[in-house]
């Protein structure tokens, strides 16, 4: 459920954002509309959620059985609770209904961090500290801190050092694009990574449209991340701009935090944890070996499949030499899933291949 960025606007440190920062958290909120005696976390706990709560009362029950009762209309309801780790206490809802709204830590903590750095770009008396105002900033093409929040605040820069994300922006390149104009060739090699900052354009794979790219959208990874040619081109819908970065670039500051490699011991763990395999080789090449309780969601058409995954599960993925899915890890991980890239590969196919 959609969160209204108003409802955010008393809560601490929230509240010391502008709309266009308030929209951002709204997209990562969850909203939790919950019933009398509804557990919401436990003593002990450890995850990495903090609350809000926006309706509603709530009980902390300390390891004595000591209850503290929270109430939305209090002062104390605009700060965050279930912070401390681990949790001193179990939070339990004690009114007939609450609603609660649950944050990633890490992923709240960015968004306010990186709104608060671009604020001090139009404030001449501020510390720029990270020099942001250098990003993607000259005269022809004067910085958008919209833009730029937008694309820091985007999956593929999640626990990014700082220091990487700042580079990104001055590596970036700014290219103007005619409506009708073809970025990108199937079959061709990869050179650079695009991001739409203006405009529109169409995903095209042996001649037919699957799919359409709007503002923000990355395209072009698959290629870089895997040293396998183009699999699909891409075409200019509408005129517009395009940020991109080199393939030398690519490798060098986003490959390495978006492809995690995980051992064929590790894996096991995992998938006994609840982890899925993704075989991102063709149905056919799945149909005649493939590795046990895995699933097939081949490279071309993972895109537009990975809404329908679960973004709580985690995830390894495989092919066969590790080029295919080395793009599809990058791919899962770009758009905040949880992957993981398996080695062994040829060890599993001897392990754990389907009978």
């Amino acid at each position: 459920m959609s969160v209204n960025p108003a409802l955010l606007r008393k809560l601490v440190p929230l509240n010391g954002l502008d709309d266009f920062g308030l929209e951002r958290v709204a997209d990562i909120a969850e909203r939790m509309d919950l019933k009398r005696l509804k557990q919401i976390f436990a003593i002990g706990s450890k995850d990495n959620f903090v609350y809000y709560l926006l309706e509603g009362e709530i009980d902390m029950i300390d390891r004595n059985g000591r209850a503290a009762r929270l109430s939305a209309d209090s002062a104390q309801a605009r700060f965050a609770f279930g912070a401390l780790k681990p949790r001193p206490a179990s939070a339990r809802v004690a009114s007939e209904e609450a609603c609660v709204l649950r944050f990633d830590n890490n992923k709240l903590e960015t968004l306010i961090t990186w709104r608060e750095q671009l604020a001090g770009i139009s404030n001449p008396m501020a510390d720029d500290g990270l020099v942001v105002s250098e990003m993607l900033g000259d005269e022809e093409y004067p910085v958008d801190n919209d833009w730029i929040m937008a694309l820091l605040c985007s999956p593929s820069f999640y626990d990014m050092p700082p220091e990487n994300v700042q580079k990104i922006g001055q590596r970036m390149q700014p290219l103007q694009v005619m409506a009708g104009e073809m970025i990108i060739r199937q079959g061709e090699i990869g050179d650079y990574y695009y991001v739409i900052r203006q405009g529109r354009a169409r995903v095209i794979r042996n001649e037919v449209t699957v799919t359409e790219l709007e503002h923000l959208s990355p395209f072009g990874e698959e290629a870089l991340a895997s040293g396998a040619p183009r699999n699909a081109s891409v075409e200019m819908i509408t005129d517009g701009l395009l940020m991109r970065l080199s393939k030398s670039d690519f490798q060098e500051l986003l490959v390495p935090r978006m492809i995690q490699r995980v051992s064929l011991d590790k894996a096991k763990k995992l998938a006994q944890e609840g982890a899925v395999l993704v075989d991102v080789r063709s149905s056919e090449e799945f149909a005649t070996r493939r590795l046990l309780r895995s699933i097939n969601l081949p490279l071309f058409m993972l895109r537009q499949r990975l809404r329908k995954l679960d973004p709580n599960r985690t995830y390894i993925v495989y092919c066969d030499s590790g080029i295919r899915s080395s793009a599809g890890c990058f791919l899962m991980a770009q758009k905040g899933y949880r992957s993981f890239l398996l080695d062994e590969v040829q060890r599993a196919f001897e392990e754990l291949a389907a009978h």
